[in-house]
């Protein structure tokens, strides 16, 4: 099994990603995820990258 960091983000970015997910699990793709937050909310909490500080 293969450990993967995925970020959601805004916009479309929950919508893209829960597809993708759907694709890989459907073509067999050995996969466990860990979900990191990002986007306009860490942006506005003084991260200027848009990722908290503890998920670089």
């Amino acid at each position: 099994m293969t450990r993967i960091t995925i970020a959601k983000g805004d916009g479309i970015g929950p919508e893209i990603m829960d597809a993708t997910l759907s694709i890989l699990y459907a073509a067999g793709a050995r996969i466990e995820t860990d979900e990191i937050e990002i986007g306009e909310k860490i942006y506005l909490a003084g991260n200027s990258s848009g990722i908290a500080t503890a998920d670089w």
